[in-house]
């Protein structure tokens, strides 16, 4: 297996999780008395291939820069992407990948979502289809919180749908992404400046663009804690059973 470097995304102002932590970045945000960050750290660290984690920060930085930076407890390093002003997701991580990664390619996951992707399958998959982008994604049904994406017989992504108000059926994208660094060169901007949607902007114009990605189908558990009703069930969902030994893995 090849080295892969992660960046996490941990810049957002967590506008809607603020009624009920109001003082510290989501990612920090505790779930079972622990950082929600420590829950996602801990389950890269499961993955011996992953030598370098770069933080992609923003809002309140220095609480997570407090916390983490010179941390020994991992098996990689951790780097901080700070951002001066907010990027968006896309612009995030383009300076990310420009500035601090270094592997072939990358993996990029949302830091404020835990999703259940084994990444000695995801990464092999990936690399194995040739595709420039390889996009986690798992069903969901009656939930109007996300839109769905669209893929063709191959597995290829076709299209990107926004939410709705009505309750849907269907893939949704869970915040989880491995690509070859070259998308993120500097002929698009990797200087770090730009402000930019991955989600609503910048993969949609990937696919335009005629860019293959492709999208990878788990049954793993999923919650993004960015609203207080997924934010106050996330420990008992993640830490409450233990039939697949997922609460061993994040401890």
């Amino acid at each position: 297996m090849q080295d892969t470097d992660v960046i996490i995304l941990a810049g957002g102002l967590g506008t809607r999780l603020r009624p009920v932590v109001d003082d510290l970045p989501k990612v920090l945000a505790p779930v079972a008395g622990r950082p929600f960050l420590d829950i996602l750290l801990g389950y890269i660290n499961r993955w011996g291939f992953i030598r370098r984690v770069v933080i992609a920060v923003g809002f309140m930085a220095d609480k997570i820069i407090g916390e983490y930076g010179g941390c020994g407890r991992y098996n990689f390093e951790i780097l901080f992407s700070r951002e001066e002003k907010l990027l968006g997701t896309g612009g995030a991580v383009i300076k990310a990948v420009a500035q601090y990664t270094k592997t072939p390619d990358v993996i990029a996951i949302n830091g404020d979502t835990f999703a259940e992707v084994d990444f000695e399958d995801f990464v092999p998959v990936h690399l194995k289809n040739g595709a420039a982008m390889t996009i986690a994604l798992r069903q969901m049904r009656g939930d109007n919180r996300y839109g769905t994406v669209a893929l063709n017989a191959e597995g290829r992504v076709v299209s990107f749908h926004e939410k709705t108000p009505l309750h849907t059926d269907g893939l949704i994208n869970a915040g989880v992404y491995v690509f070859n660094r070259e998308l993120f060169d500097s002929t698009k901007g990797a200087d770090g400046g730009a402000v930019i949607s991955l989600e609503r902007e910048l993969l949609p114009s990937l696919l335009s663009d005629g860019i293959c990605i492709r999208g990878y189908v788990f049954s793993g558990r999923f919650i993004d804690i960015g609203v207080p009703e997924a934010y106050n069930v996330a420990g008992e969902y993640l830490f409450g059973a233990t039939d697949s030994g997922l609460a061993r893995h994040l401890k």
